[in-house]
């Protein structure tokens, strides 16, 4: 119990859990699939206004967190989702006795945040398009997408300046692709293996630092305490740096309108981000459920009215376990297309030589009998 217990935080109040910062992290990574998806969905419906920028997803979204993080960095000191799980970004070094984020330090963490992922995602993609793919993998380099998409370089004819300028130019792009090809794995696995080695070391409270890039900064994740909560209720909403005194210009005045909107909006993503997990949690559970299906469902028509006996036609026995043709227990019911029901042979019989029910004298045919396995 209590290695569980050091395992949930230790003797430290202040430090989360490994288990709180994985899932933080796995919050940061799913950000970026699920905007991509509301995106291509609402492409293919507005594909003049948004084609581009779902071909350009991955660079508008680091624009777009560039400015979200580097909000909650200088206003609440931590991160977009360390602000959601209740965190803080403090210096592991004091400076003139606070701990706080200075300047580098927020531009510090933007580039890890914001620049690092973006440079791993596009050399990922890089990899994948020099390696050949998928199909390389399985089948061999000979089935690589590279070399099936494009062909063989033309030769250069002359002997000329320029043209020994640009094949060297050509040999030292191709040298780069296949050094890239070779060692990037490498520094791939060296890139996980460290964040690994810093999640087992951070669990076992061998370090401050749940991530190597936190180490290099310099900055250690805490919990935000109460006097943390009491200091943002009391210095109120952020203010944006763009505001400027009024001076009763126009221009001035959309200027911090604008400034104070975008600020307003951007804090507004703390309440937006839960609200939006709530809903898809609900819509998930409502197409789950059987009230879903029950509402999507087509009501259910009420039997028809039964037919009342013809005064011409054969009375119908207060027992209803009587045939009303032979007057006799029923064996081996049947119903005729009627409702009512007989002996099998009797009303066979019957409607063969009549082709009406013997009861309403409604018009009925042999092959409109239904046998009945439990009497009724």
């Amino acid at each position: 119990m209590e290695f569980m217990s050091d395992m949930l935080g230790g003797a430290d109040a202040g430090k989360p859990s490994l288990f709180e910062i994985v899932a933080q992290h796995k919050m940061n990574e799913l950000l970026e699939p699920a905007l991509r998806h509301v995106t291509s969905v609402y492409a293919h419906r507005y594909p003049r206004y948004l084609i581009r920028i779902l071909n350009w997803h991955e660079e508008a979204y680091a624009a777009l967190m560039l400015l979200v993080e580097r909000h909650y960095l200088r206003n609440y000191g931590g991160s977009f989702t360390e602000h959601f799980y209740g965190y803080k970004r403090v210096r592991a070094h004091k400076i003139r006795g606070s701990s706080s984020l200075t300047r580098p330090d927020i531009w510090g963490s933007l580039i890890f945040l914001v620049g690092l992922p973006l440079a791993k995602s596009r050399m990922d993609q890089y990899y994948e398009t020099v390696s050949g793919g998928e199909a390389a993998r399985l089948l061999g380099p000979e089935f690589s997408q590279a070399e099936l998409g494009s062909g063989n370089e033309p030769a250069v004819a002359g002997g000329s300046t320029g043209s020994n300028l640009r094949c060297r130019l050509i040999a030292l792009k191709e040298a780069l692709k296949r050094y890239f090809k070779r060692y990037y794995p490498h520094a791939n696995f060296v890139y996980h293996m460290a964040t690994a080695l810093y999640y087992i070391a951070y669990m076992f409270d061998r370090t401050d630092y749940n991530s190597p890039w936190l180490r290099i900064l310099g900055l250690k994740v805490r919990r935000l305490s109460a006097s943390d909560y009491r200091a943002m209720d009391t210095r109120g909403a952020p203010k944006s740096s763009l505001l400027a005194p009024s001076n009763g210009s126009v221009l001035r005045f959309m200027r911090n309108l604008v400034a104070r909107i975008l600020t307003g909006g951007l804090d507004f993503l703390k309440v937006l981000l839960p609200l939006s997990i709530f809903f898809y949690r609900f819509l998930e559970w409502w197409y789950r459920s059987d009230f879903h299906k029950q509402v999507q469902k087509d009501p259910v028509p009420p039997p028809p009215m039964p037919l009342k006996p013809h005064p011409n036609g054969v009375a119908v026995p207060e027992d209803q376990s009587i045939c009303p043709l032979c007057e006799k227990p029923r064996t081996n019911p049947a119903m005729a297309p009627s409702g009512y029901v007989f002996c099998y042979p009797c009303i066979h019989k019957h409607v063969s030589e009549s082709g009406t029910c013997p009861v309403t004298l409604i018009k009925a045919e042999s092959v409109g009998i239904r046998k009945l396995y439990a009497d009724i």
